[in-house]
């Protein structure tokens, strides 16, 4: 499963809660000028955008930040908040440096005709947030000083991509065999465990516009890996006599269960097929009768948690936010109110709200948008995504079913692989039965007077913590 929190993501969340100490709880600036609240803004937000450009371009603004709000600072509290603000950034940072070097042979990957200019767009968006954050800075408010400060890390994240492709191809580097799967612009590659029970999985964009050959079932060739096999890195691979040159790095690496056969993750066989793993079913999944209708949903408790830190997160930051512009009283209340009940409604739709309910009949949904009832059929299809998600192909409709981790407790709800074993097996049962029932019904539920509640308390909260 995908990281839900990336490390880049600590450095936003650290500078919203440097943002409503400073200015909700210790008073902000010491300068009753305007640009000076501007200003202190604007130094404060730039890390929190920089963070997922360029970590070091990020901790290394939160340091400058930190300095100037030294001198803006209305209290000693303040500065401590601000440095403990730079302080997560540099963490953060150095969480970046490369690993130990791996015992394998290393050597220069086959020179290629010539590197392609890597991270165009990047480049060209970097230079544009210079001039147009500069202007806007000096011109009309000085919060824009965030912009320079993200133009500022793409231009870094642009130049090291480029630093990065250049030394792939002019040193040595760790020498892996593998297995490729070619596509357009793309190649995933499998390296195999030592023991051949499992394999990292990973790609990455490729310069060469070769087409690859139509195949019906997922093809993989031997291929020579060049450089190290971790999310971040640059590789290339040299697959019968094919160099790709790569055009970004590596994106996120997993571990699946690998057919040494067939060279292929297992997975891929599981789920073409849409085999059922007996061991994934809940006990209650076991005896069930074809026809009684099961459901899925988002724990309770996690569903409504989340929607409170969205809901409460949203009316905090527009409260902060008409303060900082010096809006009266009755102003602020009412651009928190909305902002909140926005959030709050976001929360309902992609939290509370969603369920899906099932038996041999087809499946009938509540989604972000509305309600769905679709029968089975020969061509249906679940997959878990990894991401959280489960996508589900039934009838006409090509469902996302929301699957979180089990919280508190795994009792909560079904797992992911719990959820795809009990589909699958309801959708096979569908094809021994005849006649089949239609898909089970489902209504959409309302809003309860609890989520009114939350939304109404957390209005109050904010005008209290803020003003």
């Amino acid at each position: 499963m995908r990281r839900v929190l990336r490390g880049e993501a600590l450095v936003p969340v650290a500078g919203v809660v440097a943002f409503l100490l400073v200015f909700g709880r210790f008073g902000g600036v010491a300068d009753p000028a305007p640009a000076a609240r501007w200003l202190g803004l604007g130094v404060l937000l730039a890390p929190a955008l920089m963070a997922y450009a360029h970590r070091w371009s990020a901790a290394w603004a939160a340091v400058l930040g930190a300095i100037v709000w030294s001198s803006l600072a209305a209290s000693p509290a303040t500065v401590a908040v601000v440095w403990a603000y730079a302080l997560v950034a540099l963490v953060i940072a150095r969480r970046e440096r490369a690993g130990s070097p791996e015992v394998v042979p290393h050597r220069p990957p086959p020179a290629p005709h010539g590197l392609p200019h890597v991270a165009v767009p990047t480049e060209v968006t970097g230079f544009a947030l210079l001039v147009v954050s500069a202007l806007v800075a000096v011109l009309i408010n000085p919060s824009a000083m965030a912009g320079f400060g993200l133009g500022c890390a793409l231009l870094a994240r642009a130049l090291r991509h480029q630093r990065s492709l250049r030394r792939l191809f002019g040193t040595p580097q760790p020498v892996h065999a593998v297995r490729v799967v070619e596509q357009l612009g793309y190649v995933h590659v499998l390296l195999a465990a030592p023991d051949g029970q499992t394999a990292r999985e990973f790609g990455f964009p490729v310069a060469e516009p070769d087409v690859p050959p139509d195949e019906d079932e997922p093809h993989t060739v031997a291929g020579t890996l060049y450089g190290s096999p971790t999310a971040g890195s640059w590789c290339a691979v040299e697959a019968e006599g094919r160099v790709h040159v790569p055009v970004g790095p590596v994106g996120e690496v997993i571990v699946v269960p690998y057919d040494v056969v067939q060279g292929l993750p297992r997975e891929i066989e599981d789920d073409e097929e849409q085999l059922v793993d007996p061991a994934a079913l809940r006990p209650a999944d076991h005896c069930v009768d074809a026809v009684t209708a099961r459901e899925h949903r988002i724990a309770p408790q996690r569903a409504w948690a989340a929607t409170i830190a969205i809901g409460l997160g949203s009316a905090l930051a527009a409260g902060e936010l008409a303060v900082l512009a010096g809006v009266p009283l009755t102003v602020m209340i009412l651009v928190s109110a909305g902002a909140g009940a926005a959030g709050y409604e976001f929360g309902w739709r992609s939290q509370l709200r969603p369920r899906l309910r099932w038996h041999v009949g087809g499946v009938a949904s509540v989604g972000f948008r509305g309600r769905d009832r679709q029968p089975w059929a020969t061509d249906s299809a679940v997959v878990y995504d990894d991401d959280g998600t489960i996508v589900l192909t039934a009838g006409a409709s090509v469902l996302t079913v929301p699957v979180p981790a089990p919280w508190p407790s795994p009792q909560a709800q079904r797992s992911a692989d719990q959820l795809v074993a009990a589909l699958r097996d309801a959708r096979q049962q569908s094809f021994a039965i005849s006649p089949v029932p239609p898909p089970p019904e489902i209504d959409v539920p309302h809003r309860p007077v609890a989520l009114l509640l939350a939304w109404a308390l957390s209005v109050v909260a904010t005008t209290l913590i803020v003003h």
